[in-house]
């Protein structure tokens, strides 16, 4: 009892330190991390130099408990921590941008774990005795990295979000490659022969292999237990958490993998999956209880450390010291050879985003470690196979390279950072800044003006209110028309504002129950993609990015094709949902942005970059309302019925809402909520199917719908339909070119032509044909361009197909040319020989009806 009392006193008395730490971070401005280590290294050292074991509730006396009392040996540190720590920095990344960049993020991660664990093992082989395995240990242990603080202020200056995207995956890949192949290491201490290198590697790569699949399986199997827990977001929280330690335990001792692999890859496909099965308020819950677990990890495992360390540095002698610094310098250089050797290498390959040089050595002096590594290097002191003189060392040298970084780097990264000037805003973003200000002391002037006319204030305060509003007012515009802004500067700004807030209205859609999850995903990183596009390449990029966020993926290539070979028709379906569903959400989106365009951007760029804006955003609408119209016309009996499915979907989705809110706020009661929230999900499983697609038409109703071919008789229609030839069009294929003269008729089937080279635009869709003239005579080169607008299932009929029919059939031939006459008039007779003339070309222009 009396032990229990002490652990609770003392764990109260850590969290209170922690919490204190954080209002004295923000005074002194430093890192959190640092004020913690700071203040655990000199309690550890009072404790020990001076011999103070007990003043309250000692620290020391509290970690000397957990680690011999509890018997808090290596594997259970690696078990409590690990799984919370690197499950709750998961969750932050964005796995679909992620998934862009695997290939730049998997070699920086894989290449930066193997050069960290080389040069500084092999460096500290060389210099000192310690074996080679214990020295690779270190090596292993000091590669992980910690870029929060680097990230943050990435995100304050800027930086394009693939470059963060990349920097967060990076650290989390990096984290687990480089545990996995500790693990690794410490199980070839317990070998009795020498592993060979080609099992090493097998090894690391099943162990790898086969944890992340065992996290992305049990990942998802846990998003599919989400949608029973009745939308209790205390339900789906504790199931993360048995997720988290769950998938370590089954991959570590069920599989004999890398648990902490299959953590990171189930905090992954939770990110991945949850977010489709959970609602906004749950998923915020988890994001938040996370992060508050994933901050009493890192804290207590840092201050614990924190207080041990002093004994185990002054266990270090001069030689020691010199080491200790051996291994600073080895772990910079093995990051500097990836930020300034590899990353260029990648840059110049067009699969990484630029970074500059001031950047690059931004991140190598942010290259902080924290508990991650900790927790890997308190575990060597107890690391079995290892001799117990170099296990204390290298645990030594492993906590105080951490303490190193955190003193060194962390606490002078702002000072770096305006050493770089990454901090300053040059003279247009100073004049740019002023006309925001400007602009917002308008608009609070005029809205306190028209809020005291409401209210009927004396007009003295008024006066007051403008006196104290007009020359701040003045001096920005003032401040702001000193500096001449390039036009490009402006409309750069205006687009970079337009993306955050098409992120910011797809979010609060979201929100509100207006869009779902999965379209949320797409939207969220359609506006990612334009804002790293803006401020890489300015305009051109943006309007590049557009058109690319418009583009067909892939998977629905496949799914048209699976579709027109008749072998499938549920993927088609499901594509064209999202795909439908996306243009009418991103429609939309873009709408509000037009609106916001000219109110508030305008007077933060000029009249001129307004315009521009303003433009950009209407042609990003009228190429939305063409995509829908393709879908439309390729589809239409789909299309009425999907969006018809969208619109009750977006009300159930308001209607949960509601009731949320009403609930939350004591209006409904909980039985009430409950039937209601039943009743939203039998409607919304009722509409979770999406229609069929239409198939397109036969070749026998194509075949009807030709005025040449009206009068023949079912023998002779079967007989041209078996001269059809079917043809898949891929968008923006040309089916027939200006200049040309054509040899074959054209059936639609399925899909939409666009007729180029006229005043008005044609569109050919479903049912219509063209180039029936040049079936039966020879007609002048087009001057016309038909080009498909989407994925065309079209059926050909060819001149010489048709000759040959015709020779063999005189009856059929006096057939066609009698309709011939009847369509086109005398004078077509007159142009055309007794026995028609086979030898010709084909139509001027698309001949359709």
């Amino acid at each position: 009892m009396d032990l229990i009392i002490f652990a609770l006193s003392a764990l109260c008395v850590v969290f209170l330190l922690v919490a204190l730490a954080i209002p004295f971070s923000d005074l002194t401005r430093l890192p959190l991390a640092v004020v913690i280590a700071v203040a655990g290294l000199v309690y550890g050292t009072v404790s020990t130099v001076v011999g103070i074991s007990s003043v309250g509730f000692a620290l020391a006396d509290y970690d000397r408990w957990l680690f011999e009392t509890l018997a808090f040996n290596n594997q259970t540190l690696l078990l409590v921590f690990l799984p919370p720590l690197l499950f709750e920095m998961a969750l932050h990344v964005n796995v679909r941008r992620l998934l862009e960049d695997v290939s730049v993020v998997a070699v920086m991660a894989v290449i930066a774990v193997i050069l960290a664990t080389a040069i500084v093992g092999v460096l500290l082989w060389l210099v000192s005795p310690i074996g080679l395995i214990a020295c690779l240990l270190l090596g292993a242990a000091v590669s992980t990295t910690d870029p929060a603080a680097v990230i943050s202020i990435f995100k304050q200056i800027g930086a394009p979000r693939r470059l963060l995207v990349i920097l967060e995956g990076e650290s989390l890949l990096n984290d687990a490659a480089a545990i996995a192949l500790f693990t690794l290491l410490v199980a070839a201490l317990g070998q009795s022969e020498p592993i060979g290198p080609g099992s090493f590697v097998v090894s690391f790569l099943y162990g790898f292999g086969a944890g992340a699949a065992c996290g992305v399986a049990v990942g998802w199997l846990a998003s599919r237990l989400y949608g029973i827990l009745g939308g209790s977001d205390v339900a789906e929280t504790t199931v993360t958490v048995a997720l988290a330690y769950g998938s370590y335990l089954l991959s570590e001792y069920g599989l004999q993998a890398s648990g902490v692999v299959a953590v990171v890859f189930a905090g992954l496909a939770t990110t991945m999956f949850g977010t489709l099965t959970m609602g906004p308020r749950n998923w915020r819950t988890l994001t938040r209880v996370w992060g508050q677990i994933g901050f009493w990890a890192n804290t207590l495992i840092l201050l614990l450390a924190a207080t041990m360390a002093p004994r185990m540095l002054l266990s270090l002698d001069w030689w020691g010291g010199l080491l200790l610094v051996v291994v600073y310098l080895a772990a910079a250089l093995a990051r500097a050879a990836v930020l300034f050797g590899l990353l260029p290498g990648l840059s110049r390959l067009g699969i990484s985003t630029p970074i500059t040089t001031g950047q690059k050595t931004l991140v190598l002096w942010g290259g902080v470690r924290g508990a991650v590594t900790l927790v890997l290097a308190l575990s060597l002191s107890e690391t079995t196979g290892l001799d117990p003189d170099d296990a204390q060392i290298i645990a030594a040298l492993g906590a105080g390279y951490v303490f190193m970084t955190l003193l060194v780097n962390a606490s002078t990264l702002a000072y770096v950072t305006r050493r770089l000037g990454l901090d300053r805003l040059s003279a247009g973003d100073l004049a740019l800044r002023e006309r925001i200000v400007a602009g917002a002391q308008a608009e609070a002037q005029a809205y306190v003006t028209e809020l005291a006319s409401e209210r009927a204030i004396d007009v003295s305060a008024i006066e007051a209110m403008n006196a104290s509003y007009e020359p701040q007012i003045r001096e920005a515009v003032t401040h702001a028309e000193a500096v001449a802004i390039p036009f490009g500067d402006r409309l750069r700004l205006g687009l970079t504002i337009l993306t955050s807030q098409e992120l910011r209205l797809v979010q609060t859609a979201f929100e509100d129950g207006a869009v779902g999850p999965r379209s949320t995903r797409v939207l969220r990183g359609n506006a990612e993609r334009l804002s790293d596009a803006v401020r890489l390449g300015g305009r051109e990029a943006y309007e590049d990015m557009v058109e690319a966020n418009l583009r067909f993926p892939v998977l629905f290539r496949v799914a048209v094709w699976l579709h027109r070979l008749r072998l499938a028709d549920r993927l088609l379906r499901v594509m064209l949902e999202r795909r439908m569903t996306m243009l009418l959400e991103s429609e939309t989106v873009v709408r509000d942005l037009a609106t916001f365009a000219r109110e508030v951007i305008g007077p933060m760029i000029g009249e001129d970059a307004t315009r521009n804006v303003v433009e950009f955003v209407g042609k990003r609408l009228e190429m939305l309302h063409d995509e829908i119209d393709v879908i439309r016309l390729q589809y239409p009996g789909y299309t009425r019925a999907m969006e018809s499915i969208l619109l009750m979907r977006a009300g159930v989705r308001r209607e949960r809402t509601q009731y949320r809110r009403l609930f939350d706020e004591g209006i409904i009661g909980n039985d009430l909520h409950r039937s209601l929230e039943r009743e939203l999900d039998q409607r919304m499983r009722a509409l979770a199917t999406p229609p069929p697609v239409d198939l397109g038409l036969t070749p026998t109703d194509l075949i009807g719908k030709v005025p040449l071919f009206a009068a023949l008789d079912g023998r002779q229609a079967a007989a041209i339909e078996r001269c059809l030839r079917g043809r898949l069009a891929l968008p923006d294929e040309v089916i027939a070119a200006a200049g040309e003269r054509g040899n074959a008729m054209y059936f639609i089937a399925s899909g939409v032509l666009e007729v180029t080279g006229l005043e008005h635009e044609i569109l050919l869709s479903n049912g219509q044909f063209f180039g029936e003239l040049a079936l039966i005579a020879p007609t002048r080169r087009r001057s016309t361009e038909i080009v498909a607008r989407s994925f065309c299932r079209l059926l050909i009929l060819s001149r010489r197909d048709f000759k040959r029919l015709a020779k063999n059939d005189p009856a059929l031939e006096r057939t066609i040319r009698d309709a011939a006459d009847r369509q086109l008039g005398e004078g077509f007779r007159k142009s055309v020989p007794e026995e028609l003339d086979w030898s010709g070309g084909g139509s001027d222009k698309p001949e359709a009806t």
